[in-house]
C-alpha cells in the first residue's frame, strides 16, 4: 500500500512539474513557434502517459471505509419543468420606453410562481415570458390585468409557429363588477345581459355557493382597451324603471 502511495505521489509530482515548465517554456515566445508547438506536443503526450498511469494505480489501490463512500450530486432537475406550452407573449402598452429590467423584477415579485420564469425581448416592448409550468402561466393570466409603472401589461399564451403580428394584444380579459343592479334582478340571465353590454362574456363569478351576489354583479369580459372603457350601464327592468349601473374594473385602480 505505501509502494503504491509512493508511485502515486511521484506521478502527480511529475505531472505538475511538466505542466509548470510547458507553461513556462510556451511562454518565451522568443523561441518560435515550431519549438513551441514541438514542446506542446511531447508535453503533453507525456501527461497523458501520466493520467494513465494514476488511472492504472487508483485501480490497485485498496480504499479504506471512508474513502469508498462515493459522492452522489444533490442538484436534481425538475421533472415538472415544460417547455413552450408553458409560454406566453406578453406587450407593454406604453408609447414610451420602460425600464426593462426594473418591469422584470416588479412582475417576478408580484406572480410569486414555483418555477423560474424569465424574460426574452423579442423587439421593442413585446417580450417572451417563459414560465416554467402550465399552472404558473393558467395562474397568471387568470389574474390579470397586470400593471407597471400605470401602464397594462397584455399577455397571451404562446401559440407555436403564430408570428408575433397575429397576437390579438388589444383584446383583453377584465374582471368587472356592476353596481346598483336591483336585488330582485341579480340572476345569471341578467350577469349576461349587462356583461355583453360591456364586452364579450367569458365567466361568471359568484359571491357565495349559493350563486347569489348581493353588493354588485361579477363578470369576466373581453373588451378592446384600444377603445374607451365604458363606465357606466343604463339597465332597464321589467316595470320600464331605469337604473344606472356602475362599472368597477377590478386591478385597474386608475379607472
Amino acid at each position: 500500500m505505501e509502494d503504491l502511495n509512493r508511485e502515486l505521489y511521484l506521478v502527480c509530482i511529475t505531472r505538475v512539474f511538466l505542466g509548470s515548465f510547458f507553461g513556462v517554456v510556451t511562454g518565451f515566445r522568443s523561441i518560435g513557434l515550431v519549438v513551441g508547438g514541438f514542446l506542446r506536443k511531447v508535453v503533453g503526450f507525456m501527461l497523458s502517459m501520466m493520467v494513465e498511469d494514476i488511472n492504472a494505480l487508483f485501480e490497485r489501490l485498496n480504499f479504506s471505509e471512508e474513502e469508498a463512500i462515493k459522492v452522489v450530486s444533490s442538484k436534481v432537475k425538475s421533472l415538472k419543468i415544460q417547455g413552450y406550452e408553458a409560454w406566453a407573449i406578453g406587450k407593454i402598452m406604453s408609447d414610451e420606453r420602460v425600464n426593462k429590467n426594473a418591469m422584470y423584477r416588479v412582475l417576478k415579485s408580484l406572480w410569486f410562481t414555483k418555477e423560474e420564469v424569465n424574460f426574452v425581448e423579442l423587439k421593442e416592448g413585446v417580450f417572451l415570458v417563459k414560465f416554467g409550468v402550465i399552472e404558473d402561466r393558467a395562474r397568471i393570466l387568470n389574474l390579470s390585468l397586470w400593471l407597471f409603472d400605470q401602464c397594462l401589461f397584455a399577455m397571451l399564451p404562446y401559440v407555436k409557429d403564430q408570428g408575433l403580428d397575429s397576437y390579438a394584444f388589444n383584446f383583453m380579459l377584465f374582471w368587472v363588477r356592476i353596481f346598483n343592479i336591483p336585488l330582485e334582478y341579480m340572476d345569471r340571465q341578467v350577469a349576461l345581459d349587462v356583461g355583453k353590454a360591456i364586452g364579450n362574456v367569458v365567466a361568471i363569478g359568484w359571491q357565495d355557493n349559493d350563486r347569489r351576489w348581493t353588493e354588485f354583479i361579477r363578470v369576466r369580459v373581453k373588451i378592446n382597451v384600444l377603445k374607451p372603457l365604458r363606465r357606466v350601464v343604463h339597465f332597464v327592468g321589467n316595470d320600464g324603471v331605469e337604473t344606472m349601473c356602475a362599472i368597477k374594473y377590478e386591478r385597474l385602480p386608475a379607472f
